[in-house]
Order: C-alpha cells, then sequence, then structure tokens
C-alpha cells in the first residue's frame, strides 16, 4: 500500500492530465491588457501562468523577480520584460496606499481620479493608513470595492 503522499501525487498528477487533455488553458484566464502577451510567452515556457500570478507583489518584489528569472535563463527582449513588468504590476500588484500617488491608485486599484484622491487628502490630514478597516472608512470610498481589491492594497509606512 502507498503512503498517503503518494496517493496525493498520483491523485494531483490525474487532475491534472485531466485539465490538460480536457484542453483548459490559463492564459485565457489573465487579464486582458498590454504585455499580456509577452507574460504568456516568456513566462509560460517555464511556469505555469497560474504559479506565475498567485501573489500580489510591489512593482519592486516584482522588478526583483523578473530579475531572478532572467539570471536563471529566461529570455525576452529589454521591451518584453518591461512589459511583462508594467502588466504585472498594474494586475497583480500591491500598491502602498500611504505612498502611492493618485494615478497609481486609479491604475492598480481600479479606483476613480476622486476617490484616490479621498485617500491622499485623508493620508494628508490624518497620517498613515493602518489597515484596511481604516481604509474602508475614508469618506466617498466604496468598502466593498476596496474588499475585492484587499490582495492589492498595502499599508507599509
Amino acid at each position: 500500500m502507498y503512503p498517503w503522499k503518494y496517493t496525493l501525487g498520483l491523485v494531483v498528477s490525474v487532475t491534472i492530465s485531466a485539465g490538460i487533455a480536457a484542453g483548459q488553458d490559463t492564459k485565457s484566464d489573465l487579464p486582458d491588457g498590454p504585455g499580456k502577451e509577452s507574460l504568456q510567452q516568456v513566462c509560460s515556457s517555464c511556469h505555469d501562468l497560474d504559479t506565475v500570478t498567485a501573489t500580489h507583489r510591489s512593482k519592486t518584489a516584482w522588478q526583483q523577480t523578473i530579475d531572478d528569472m532572467v539570471d536563471r535563463g529566461a529570455s525576452g527582449s529589454d521591451d518584453d520584460m518591461a512589459a511583462i513588468l508594467s502588466y504585472l504590476t498594474t494586475f497583480y500588484g500591491r500598491v502602498n496606499v500611504n505612498t502611492a500617488t493618485v494615478e497609481e491608485m486609479q491604475k492598480s486599484l481600479d479606483l476613480s481620479a476622486k476617490e484616490a484622491r479621498a485617500i491622499v487628502a485623508y493620508r494628508e490630514h490624518n497620517g498613515k493608513i493602518n489597515n484596511l478597516d481604516e481604509l474602508k472608512k475614508i469618506p466617498g470610498l466604496d468598502p466593498d470595492k476596496l474588499e475585492a481589491k484587499r490582495a492589492s492594497i498595502a499599508f507599509a509606512p
């Protein structure tokens, strides 16, 4: 009899094989935008795209990840890498609401200019925003919209 880890491995392998046989493709799950094709071409040669997009990271962290992948042999032009960085930052980035510009919050958190300005005005008047609950209480913001973007919001000083 197999130990549980081998059984689990077999189940995972069968599930993955079934997904591949059924023609499932996670590439279509990616949001449309500039850099999507570069991401698909460069990153999917070594990784499942779900692995690439599983976490939200700051622009600096995404840049470090891309640099590391290039050091490990990822191939693509400088333009490809810049497009991938922009795409990942836009759709899988983390935005520090204590330091981000109005434009950065609009782009990455899908906020209106009015909503993003409300955050900037609040932090200028009240100081650092400490958590999502505090952010949700800012007048003019939709708490449900912020909750949906929770993984993309950071509160570092």
